[in-house]
């Protein structure tokens, strides 16, 4: 049966639109990006990226070596946090929970948990970790609550990876006599482990960029004595926040800005990498 021309006329008209939002996708994220590459390319320098900012507001000058350093450590702390719950709780929802009404609740459970606001991840924080624990805003504070924002993703992304092995493995490695531990440990992790990363790298992406969570936990404008667990420290994503704040064009800001974004690509690209083996 041939189409006739209104099938063929509303063919073309959805091709169409879907050509051209296709393109307005593709073009949002251009778009930023050569921005930022025109606005900031200019002063991503080795200074830039090894000394610490100073000038009239703080920033408008020197580098952001601090901000990357801090970054660095509060999603490194996160992740000591969040992984090995995170890692733990799937391995038992998928492999020992029974009871499937409780596993339905505890899954949405946790999927709330993902989709909470991350500044009330920073204000549970302040009230929780620096006030009533006494841990002050350092850096300890923020990067415990990273892992707070970070389990219940990781949890959920190791969760359908291990989900995604055969049900015939478990069966024929259990057939010959196995234990559990040697099943979960030696086969399922070791089929599972490219997802299990690659949830994991984008949300240590997802938190390197976060602002909120660690705005009144553990962030200061200034970090000079370099990286200790009990003092505040500097984050790309605040100190961004900080230069914007000022009302007054920068480059630096811009800079900064375009090392956080380049950051996060190259983090999508790794989970992307590890997906395809996944797959493969």
């Amino acid at each position: 049966m041939r189409p006739n021309g209104h099938e063929i006329l509303y063919d073309r008209i959805f091709s169409l639109s879907v050509w051209i939002l296709g393109l307005l996708g593709l073009l949002l994220p251009v778009s930023i990006v050569g921005f930022l590459v025109v606005k900031g390319m200019h002063v991503l320098t080795l200074p830039f990226l090894t000394k610490s900012p100073v000038g009239f507001p703080l920033g408008a000058s020197g580098g952001i070596r601090p901000a990357i350093e801090g970054t660095a450590a509060l999603v490194g702390i996160g992740l000591v946090v969040a992984f090995p719950a995170g890692l733990g709780g799937a391995i038992y929802l998928n492999e020992y929970g029974k009871n499937r009404r409780a596993l339905i609740i505890v899954r949405f459970a946790i999927e709330c948990l993902a989709g909470i606001p991350s500044i009330i991840y920073g204000l549970f924080g302040y009230a929780f970790l620096a006030v009533f624990l006494s841990l002050k805003v350092s850096l300890l504070a923020g990067g415990i609550t990273l892992g707070f924002m970070m389990f219940p993703i990781i949890l959920i992304g190791t969760h359908e990876a291990l989900q995604t092995v055969g049900s015939q493995l478990r069966e024929s490695a259990l057939s010959l006599g196995v234990t559990k531990a040697y099943l979960i440990r030696r086969i399922l992790l070791r089929k599972a482990w490219p997802g299990i990363v690659s949830a994991t790298v984008l949300t240590a992406g997802h938190a390197m960029g976060s602002a909120a969570p660690v705005l009144y936990t553990a962030t200061t404008i200034l970090n000079v004595g370099g990286i200790s667990l009990d003092a505040p420290v500097m984050t790309l994503s605040t100190h961004l926040y900080y230069l914007v704040s000022q009302s007054l064009p920068s480059a630096h800001a811009y800079g900064t800005a375009l090392i956080l974004v380049c950051i996060l690509l190259v983090v999508n690209l790794v989970s992307l990498y590890l997906k395809k083996i996944a797959a493969h």
